[in-house]
């Protein structure tokens, strides 16, 4: 009986690890991959005038490895259209994980602290860890030098790419 009880507390034990790295950690996102494929902002028609505004790529910068397991790759381009400004990610890859956020930031090389970001805006949840993605830029937001992909859950930095 002794025996039956140990293995019931062990497996309650496992069970209970498991729904916490599910729930929590959720480590096993490393091994999933979520695929986004938007397409690039369209040029719109400004009937007042009779001419078409065209989108225009102001800043871009290459996204790169953070360290053994944070690695990102891929473009991010600031783009610019009729007033509005978006961050789009062309051949986007970054390992996945929990709780990741896309930050615009002011800091030329982040670190692993939200301080080290400076001056910085968050545009939302990742939409994906792979792919072709557009965010919108806050009106407020200048200075833009760097585009951050964070874990919000750990604070941990995943990728960033500094615009030149």
């Amino acid at each position: 009986m002794k025996k039956i009880i140990g293995v019931l507390v062990v497996c309650a034990g496992v069970l209970g690890l498991l729904a916490l790295e599910l729930f929590y950690f959720q480590f096993h996102k490393v091994f999933q991959d979520d695929v986004v494929v938007e397409a690039m902002i369209q040029p719109v028609a400004d009937s007042s005038v009779g001419t078409v505004v065209e989108t225009e790529t102001v800043l871009q910068g290459q996204f790169g490895e953070i360290d053994a397991v944070h690695k990102g790759s891929g473009m991010a381009k600031l783009i610019r259209q009729d007033g509005s400004a978006y961050v789009r990610f062309e051949d986007f890859k970054v390992t996945n994980g929990p709780d990741l956020y896309v930050y615009l930031s002011d800091a030329e090389t982040p670190g692993q602290t939200l301080e080290s970001l400076g001056n910085y805006v968050s545009l939302g949840k990742l939409k994906g860890n792979i792919g072709d993605q557009n965010y919108a830029i806050p009106a407020d937001f200048t200075g833009a030098k760097t585009v951050v992909i964070w874990c919000q859950r750990f604070g941990v930095l995943f990728t960033f790419a500094r615009f030149e």
